[in-house]
């Protein structure tokens, strides 16, 4: 995967209509949900179903330690971690992209900082000072998504974004043989992402001639108010 700043010159050829709309040539607007996979992992003498999620994206936050991004004393525009989860849960990408909130990301200097790691991409982005980049930021996180691979930045962002790591040539290297669990989506809860056991569970639904498991009643409320948002297979 090339580096986001060799990626630069391709934001010059793309169509007129991507220049308007400010996404990312190339990106996929039909909203396409692609079908997601779990995986089964050992934890206390248990054995877990989780899905395995496109890309994460870890935001630095002043709740989260003693780093410089959300303090407006120093000069950083102070924000709620709601902010981005709001965004987050109103595009309902849980089961593709991974939200996490950070201490210090550092450097601190550029704050407020954030990483998205996508498609195995690091991509640093810094002064996120204004709430309207957020939504940038889930608008150029989403159109990857949706088309399966990394895009260029969009303009408003380009300038944002640095190569924090130094580069390596060395190529992926598999860490650990995951076992696929071919059951695991039928024991998850679609909202949250929970392993949940059918056999056992108190909140349940039958849709598409599956009965579906719910962790808590808000999960199964939140799914039946749009199931199609929340369909994992």
């Amino acid at each position: 995967m090339g580096e986001i700043t060799n990626q630069g010159a391709a934001i010059g050829t793309a169509n007129t209509d991507d220049q308007a709309s400010g996404l990312p040539s190339g990106a996929n607007r039909s909203g396409d949900r692609r079908q997601i996979t779990a995986v089964k992992v050992a934890a206390r003498g248990e054995e877990f179903r989780i899905v395995q999620v496109h890309g994460t994206l870890f935001v630095c936050s002043r709740q989260n330690g003693s780093c410089c991004c959300g303090w407006e004393e120093k000069g950083r525009m102070p924000f709620e971690h709601q902010l981005y989860a709001d965004e987050w849960e109103r595009r309902k990408i849980r089961n593709r992209l991974h939200l996490s909130f950070t201490g210090c990301l550092g450097p601190c200097a550029t704050g407020n900082n954030a990483l998205l790691q996508i498609y195995g991409q690091s991509i640093w982005l810094s002064d996120l000072n204004d709430a309207s980049l957020i939504v940038t930021l889930f608008d150029y996180a989403e159109a990857m998504l949706d088309a399966g691979r990394v895009l260029p930045p969009p303009d408003v962002l380009r300038e944002r974004i640095y190569e924090r790591h130094l580069p390596f040539d060395g190529g992926y290297v598999p860490l650990v043989e995951s076992s696929d669990a071919a059951d695991g989506l039928d024991r998850l809860d679609p909202v949250c992402l929970m392993d949940v056991d059918p056999a056992t569970a108190r909140h349940t639904v039958e849709h598409n001639g599956r009965v579906i498991a719910f962790c808590a009643p808000s999960c199964k409320k939140q799914f039946l108010a749009d199931p199609e948002a929340y369909s994992i297979a």
